[in-house]
């Protein structure tokens, strides 16, 4: 398993400081130890409509330089625009899907093979089974955007900010309601939306099995992980299901913080020691290669 981390804390997306250039948090993150970094697709890091065909170049080539991949690109729903698949209205959900239709196109060129997929919320009195009809369709118009691409759609649940979708059978049963197979979408988990719920993370990530194709770890309240939270249990089932993709750190944000690098070492310095020691953990019964 790799590690990353989600811009959003130097991003100025949800909490507007910290305000980082793109280059100085991919310079950060490396020198931290990170695998990779997950661009939040909205300014200033990786809005595609402010990104040109040369700043995506010179992007990639940074990135590049400094040993790393890009996990995900991870686009900004709500707010202005609203980007809401699931919306009454049609004109947002045509919105939402030029929105990503283009985080498509930009993960394409920055050689990223995941863009975070959200099914949106319920707007008030609007049928649920609406909602859900609504984001079946934008889900599989997505598809047929990505699958040329090559890039896949990490459906996941939201469930402590949004509420069409809640957890992983949710997101299989709209995979499969939208015609939509592993080789263009899967299933993608936030332990802070399990936490939310209530919901026992190994059983998520279980119910997810083969289809598990990203994973954000954050701690109650997005702190780092471990603050709160013993990840381990997580972590061995993780590898008993033979996960080997990104655990990408969504932490830190919405909130002006005085020291961001900070939990970001905090957290890779916590969950790095867990992953490469899942193996001394499991009995040797079970057979777990560790990746």
């Amino acid at each position: 398993m790799k590690i990353s981390f989600n811009s959003w804390l130097y991003g100025s997306a949800f909490g507007w400081l910290p305000s980082r250039s793109l280059e100085d948090t991919v310079d950060t993150l490396a020198e931290i130890g990170y695998d990779g970094i997950e661009i939040g697709a909205a300014a200033p890091h990786g809005f595609p409509a402010h990104t040109s065909t040369a700043r995506r170049k010179e992007i990639l080539k940074h990135v590049k330089s400094r040993g790393m991949e890009v996990s995900a690109l991870c686009p900004a729903l709500g707010g202005g625009p609203g980007y809401n698949p699931a919306s009454p209205e049609k004109e947002e959900r045509d919105a939402n899907f030029q929105y990503i239709s283009e985080c498509l196109q930009l993960a394409h060129d920055l050689e990223c093979e995941n863009v975070i997929w959200l099914p949106g919320w319920k707007r008030y009195k609007q049928p649920r089974q609406e909602a859900w009809d609504y984001a079946v369709e934008a889900l599989h118009k997505c598809a047929e955007v990505a699958r040329p691409l090559g890039v896949k759609l990490a459906v996941e649940p939201t469930s402590e900010v949004s509420d069409v979708i809640e957890h992983a059978g949710d997101s299989l049963k709209l995979m499969k309601d939208a015609g939509v197979g592993s080789d263009v979408a899967g299933v993608m988990l936030d332990t802070i939306h399990v936490f939310y719920r209530g919901d026992d993370v190994r059983e998520q990530f279980n119910e997810a099995g083969e289809n598990l194709i990203y994973v954000h770890i954050s701690d109650i309240n997005r702190d780092a992980p471990g603050v709160h939270t013993d990840f381990r249990p997580a972590i061995d089932e993780l590898a008993l299901i033979g996960y080997d993709g990104w655990l990408s750190m969504e932490i830190g944000f919405p909130r002006r913080d005085r020291n961001p690098d900070g939990i970001t070492r905090q957290a890779i310095e916590y969950l790095r020691p867990i992953v490469e020691g899942t193996q001394g953990r499991l009995a040797s019964w079970r057979n777990v290669s560790v990746k």
